[in-house]
């Protein structure tokens, strides 16, 4: 693609060198710069791409998007400079990270003008929402590509999210729509973080919204966004990009003109905020409780192999039946209904949908190879998600229920202590252990989560252990486990690795926890 076309939509403010060359590709990292590509130089946490323009020339870059015009390098050279010296063309913008965006859609042909899109936000379940999704998409005959926390997925071909970012950068977004497309697929659901949907991030400004779904908003990153409303806001950036996006997209060859819909947990006391920023989009409500909600859950019922309930809708009534563990879950599940229904599939297709969906990786995954206790492998890490998981399985533990779990270094250090009273007050045991201790002492994190703990009169010893070592952690519980009792392996869930100071040490925690039941002597049933 020609430079200056690539620049279509995001205006330049200062230029030196030929902007009708051809461009290959875009890097926003030096090392994956090719022959003939744009480097676009953004400024990070801890590093600035500004201090790796030369590399990125040397590496055959044709042009540079830059945004510091004050930026000057050991050599006392600016960016035209070190352009010129390269013969490669420099071009100043007045945000290099939200050029990443529109810049990366133009290079990939804007795919999402090409699918049907379909973003997910929430503070907890986005990702357990977004796979139902695809799996009910799916089941009525469509072509789903997923992007989530856990996995990537186009038709039938799945492989995990290795990033560690719940929403990759725009490049990674907008070359996975692009291949969505050729693949044949005619829906992408997107999990949409409030980080990415933040207009100073602007990974997902153009994703071009089709449907736009709200799960819940809780009390989190408010070390990234500053305050509850800022993440609240962010959060619902998502159904404003609704009124913004393509009204007309061209899917399988076909013209089409898709409604903009709004689906939005009723439950939740953020709902109106969402649905004011909904514009014209039509509005379709889930709910558990509240009963002015278009979809409803009545009689439910959670059980270890899953949840049954009758759903209420204008579609018409039938009885679910989801291999979905957690009661906390069953709003995922009607929300991955709501979709469906909106798109036009039958209640009794989304229903046969959602009743042979797959499991979500790490989320309430349970790991059977023939013992007499459950093993349940969770990502959940903060107070809320404790509160919800621990007060659901209680009640369904017919023995005790175990739970080894640490806290991430370089993090939140208020809900340690929170987490131990929680974790205490609903469970048997505990195992405290490493999560990604980062350059954090790993005793001091347990140590300030063991606080919580005996502040409900647990003891060392007795009620808890402290355990560092993640592999001796698992074994520990699962050595105390006896028929009937639950353990829970919080934290890392599709994880796959867990970060150190300096070191990252791979890791699979299902995996994990299968060897070590094999080691105590059980065959695998799955």
């Amino acid at each position: 693609m020609k430079l200056h076309k690539l620049f279509a939509h995001v205006p330049i403010l200062a230029s030196e060198g030929p902007l009708d060359r051809h461009i290959a590709g875009m890097a926003y990292d030096s090392r994956h710069v090719a022959q003939d590509d744009l480097f676009v130089a953004i400024r990070g946490f801890h590093v600035d791409g500004h201090d790796y323009i030369q590399q990125a020339l040397e590496r055959g870059a044709a042009a540079v998007a830059y945004d510091r015009e004050d930026w000057i390098s050991s050599a006392g050279e600016r960016v035209p400079d070190l352009c010129r010296r390269h013969g490669a063309t420099a071009i100043r913008v007045a945000d290099s990270r939200v050029s990443l965006s529109p810049l990366a859609a133009a290079l990939n042909g804007y795919p999402a003008r090409q699918i049907l899109v379909v973003g997910v936000t929430g503070t907890k379940g986005k990702t357990t929402t977004s796979t139902l999704t695809a799996a009910v998409l799916d089941g009525g005959g469509h072509k789903s590509g997923l992007i989530t926390t856990v996995d990537f997925k186009i038709g039938d071909r799945w492989w995990p999210n290795e990033t560690r970012q719940t929403t990759p950068e725009a490049p990674e977004i907008q070359n996975l729509l692009r291949r969505m497309v050729d693949a044949g697929c005619d829906y992408a659901v997107i999990e949409s973080s409030s980080h990415a949907l933040s207009p100073r991030w602007n990974r997902l400004g153009d994703c071009e919204y089709d449907v736009a779904v709200f799960t819940n908003v809780t009390h989190e990153h408010l070390d990234y966004h500053g305050t509850f409303e800022q993440y609240r806001q962010d959060k619902a950036h998502l159904f404003e990009l609704l009124a913004s996006s393509a009204r007309q997209k061209q899917v399988r060859g076909e013209q089409i003109q898709p409604a903009k819909t709004a689906i939005v947990n009723l439950d939740d006391p953020s709902a109106s905020f969402f649905i004011e920023r909904a514009g014209d989009a039509q509005i379709i409500t889930y709910a558990v409780e509240n009963p002015s909600a278009l979809i409803r859950a009545v009689d439910v019922e959670s059980t270890q192999q899953g949840l049954r309930c009758r759903v209420l809708t204008p579609w018409g009534e039938t009885r679910l039946e989801v291999p979905v563990l957690g009661a906390f879950n069953l709003p995922n599940v009607l929300a991955a209904l709501s979709v469906g229904l909106s798109q036009g599939m039958t209640l009794d297709q989304c229903r046969q949908a959602l009743e042979r969906a797959p499991a979500v990786s790490g989320r309430m995954e349970r790991i059977d190879l023939g013992q007499p206790f459950t093993v349940l492998v969770d990502y959940a890490h903060n107070p809320d998600s404790f509160e919800k998981l621990m007060g659901t399985m209680r009640p369904l533990t017919q023995g005790q229920l175990i739970a080894v779990f640490g806290s991430a270094g370089e993090r939140d250090r208020q809900k340690r202590s929170i987490q131990g009273a929680i974790a205490a007050r609903y469970c048997d045991f505990i195992v405290l252990t490493d999560e990604d201790p980062r350059l954090e002492e790993r005793y001091t994190i347990l140590d300030e989560i063991a606080a919580g703990v005996e502040a409900e009169g647990k003891r060392e010893g007795k009620h808890y252990l402290k355990i560092a070592d993640r592999r001796e952690a698992i074994r520990e519980s699962l050595k105390r486990a006896l028929p009937g009792d639950i353990v829970l392996l919080l934290g890392k869930g599709h994880e796959s690795c867990i970060i150190y100071a300096d070191y990252k040490l791979p890791w699979d925690e299902r995996e994990v926890a299968r060897q070590l039941l094999r080691e105590m002597g059980y065959e695998s049933t799955q």
